[in-house]
């Protein structure tokens, strides 16, 4: 997680930019062992395609939120608390080339925090659902919600910048009990993604 002026992010989901898929940023803190283990995360082989193959992936510690959007004019980290309550995190991703690729991200949250990293992303969509940082253009809406899970969301974006082609992805967010499942997918279709998100969420 280049292009010119049009969230998401997670996911994951660039930061200075608006909420290109990422698995890195700046609003984490020091994620703890919890009870999220690599057994939960889905495999190469779980992915529909053939060609997949991993890529690397920061450590935990270093897994920031993939809607942070500093690029927006309105977005204040702060507003945003969930994240400081998140005891432990896991990523995963896989490339099929030609741009393609898969995102995973685990996170398991304190009390009754994954509720609301849920409501989080729906705030900062609402707050950054279009915006011009000078150099980017970034659009994120909210496409589906309560497709699996306890609780979920799909969200489209969209980026362009200059005069190339504009990007787009796809990120479903997915809650079960004090799980969050954030699946970013780059040029994938919204079916492959809410498919990988339900295999995903049924391995929870």
């Amino acid at each position: 997680m280049a292009l010119r002026t049009l969230v998401l992010a997670v996911l994951v989901l660039a930061a200075t930019a608006g909420c290109e898929p990422r698995t890195t940023g700046t609003a984490a803190p020091t994620v703890s062992a919890g009870s999220t283990h690599a057994a939960d995360l889905l495999a190469r082989r779980d992915i529909p395609g053939a060609g997949w193959r991993p890529v690397s992936v920061p450590a935990e510690h270093e897994l920031g939120w993939s809607f942070a959007v500093s690029g927006c004019p309105g977005y204040v980290a702060a507003d945003y608390p969930a994240q400081r309550h998140r005891v432990a995190a896991r990523a995963a991703a896989f490339t099929q080339g030609h741009g393609r690729e898969v995102r995973l991200i685990l996170e398991v949250y304190a009390d009754s925090w994954a509720e609301q990293a849920l409501a989080d992303v729906r705030r900062v969509i609402a707050v950054c659902p279009r915006y011009d940082d000078g150099t980017v253009l970034a659009s994120h809406t909210v496409e589906a919600e309560g497709f699996a899970g306890d609780d979920s969301l799909m969200v489209r974006s969209d980026h362009v910048q200059g005069t190339e082609s504009a990007r787009q992805w796809w990120t479903a967010v997915v809650r079960r009990g004090a799980t969050v499942a954030t699946v970013t997918g780059t040029q994938l279709t919204e079916t492959e993604v809410r498919r990988i998100a339900a295999a995903q969420v049924d391995r929870l």
